[in-house]
């Protein structure tokens, strides 16, 4: 703490501000002018409808007071203190909430960092054991990926295995509802077979030979054909 040195200038003259040494002179001052504080005080409240008040303690530790009409002293105590409260909880409040929105800027900023690092940007202010801490992180995050990947290969295949079965039993269930006629009709049908033979029994059995088809003689429809002689072929017309 430091006296500063005012300089007030009076009718008579400049008087230096400050301490008076002299304790009967100090004291005649006081007087004077706590009467003229007041009387200040009292003023101001009466010409703007302020509510004023005013503790003055002497140098001796006396207690001196005012406090505007119809108003006492410890309403306009309480009034301030809670004035202050408020405001003090406000102040309060935003000072956390700038601090968190720092603190909250700055992890953000962290992040996107972190981030670009990931991607193989920004490397450049990283040390040795950041780039290693870097590819092992990397490298579980791989792991883990692929592990996800397997998993939902499997999950698929399974699907599909289990839709194949659905699918077999309504194929089934749809056969044994099949009429008997239409499931005769997959017995195999090759020649020689029963089916076949019961179909084209007539022609396997002509001449006596199930393997061979009868003899036939062919006649030509255009005359000249018949002069042409086809012995050396082994054939006959």
């Amino acid at each position: 703490m430091y006296e500063e040195e005012i300089t007030v200038k009076m009718g008579r003259g400049k008087i230096e501000i400050k301490r008076i040494e002299n304790t009967s002179n100090r004291q005649v001052t006081f007087s004077k002018r706590r009467n003229g504080l007041l009387k200040k005080a009292n003023e101001l409240a009466i010409l703007c409808d302020a509510q004023v008040g005013v503790i003055i303690f002497s140098c001796t530790g006396k207690m001196f007071e005012f406090c505007s009409s119809p108003l006492n002293l410890r309403y306009l105590i309480d009034k301030y203190q809670k004035h202050v409260s408020v405001q003090g909880e406000d102040f309060g409040a935003r000072h956390q909430m700038m601090y968190e929105i720092a603190r909250m800027k700055e992890e953000n900023d962290k992040l996107e960092l972190f981030i670009r690092q990931y991607l193989g940007k920004d490397l450049t202010s990283l040390t040795l054991n950041d780039t290693i801490n870097i590819e092992k992180q990397l490298e579980s995050s791989i792991e883990k990926v692929r592990n996800r990947k397997e998993e939902l290969l499997n999950q698929q295949l399974s699907n599909l295995r289990r839709k194949e079965h659905i699918l077999e039993d309504q194929n089934n269930y749809l056969y044994r509802m099949m009429p008997n006629e239409q499931q005769m009709m997959t017995v195999d049908q090759k020649p020689g077979s029963s089916a076949m033979m019961d179909l084209f029994g007539d022609v396997y059995q002509q001449d006596g030979a199930s393997d061979q088809f009868p003899a036939y003689r062919l006649q030509p429809m255009q005359p000249n054909l018949q002069q042409v002689s086809f012995l050396s072929h082994g054939l006959q017309l």
